[in-house]
């Protein structure tokens, strides 16, 4: 029998070191529409990185962030090891996840070995207007960072405890780095807060674009993250 590796957040399998693009595609929609990510001091959407405003606003499902460790191979993702905070999830740390001959990582544009899990944050977004749902991914010491601020803004604030969604506006700050000069990291502030169950569900291809999209909370079971 062949050997697999259970891809965490899902049932999807694949070979260790192969990349599948079932088990990618489920991450994915798991996720809730296209990734959003930050580089190079632009917010960036999708494969085709699908330019976002600056100050552009969406709302958060801050109980459905996940934290934890992606493994990377040829560039694609082929194992996941995350979980929810609001459910307390701890990661393993990078001792505990094998892969550590230095000698067989894949080496960066420098050359250089290049470790081949990343600890990443992923959150939930939806534009709170028409629901289109995006994930925010962030591995970088600046995302990270980003999620982290966020976080302790979300814990202090009084809206939380009544319930309420936390609208973010997309942001970035810079510093001046000693090697590559101004750098940029993404920011996201809460701008808003909006009602539990009225971020609307996306529009499904081929309906009517003059029909309302009712409010997520009305669907039971419905495939949303909002």
């Amino acid at each position: 029998m062949n050997e697999v590796s259970t891809i965490n957040q899902g049932t999807a399998l694949a070979a260790p070191g192969g990349y599948d693009p079932y088990a990618a595609y489920g991450a994915e929609a798991a996720q809730g529409g296209n990734f959003l990510k930050f580089s190079k001091g632009e917010w960036l959407l999708g494969q085709n990185d699908d330019e976002i405003a600056l100050g552009r606003r969406l709302a958060a499902n801050m109980d459905e962030l996940s934290i934890g460790w992606i493994r990377w191979a040829d560039s694609k993702p082929v194992e996941r090891r995350l979980g929810l905070l609001a459910q307390g999830y701890k990661p393993e740390t990078r001792d505990q996840l094998g892969y550590d001959d230095q000698d067989a990582w894949e080496l960066d544009k420098e050359g250089r070995p290049k470790d081949p899990w990343n600890f990443t944050n992923e959150l939930p977004l939806a534009d709170p207007d028409d629901g289109e749902q995006m994930t925010f991914s962030a591995s970088s010491k600046g995302g990270i960072g980003c999620i982290g601020n966020l976080c302790k803004a979300f814990a202090r604030a009084p809206e939380r405890a009544q319930g309420l969604i936390p609208v973010l506006e997309l942001g970035r700050d810079s510093y001046k780095h000693a090697e590559y000069g101004k750098t940029y990291v993404p920011v996201l502030t809460i701008a808003d807060w909006v009602e539990n169950g009225s971020v609307p569900i996306p529009a499904a291809d081929g309906g009517d674009e003059d029909e309302p999209a009712p409010a997520a909370k009305a669907s039971a079971g419905s495939k949303t993250r909002f």
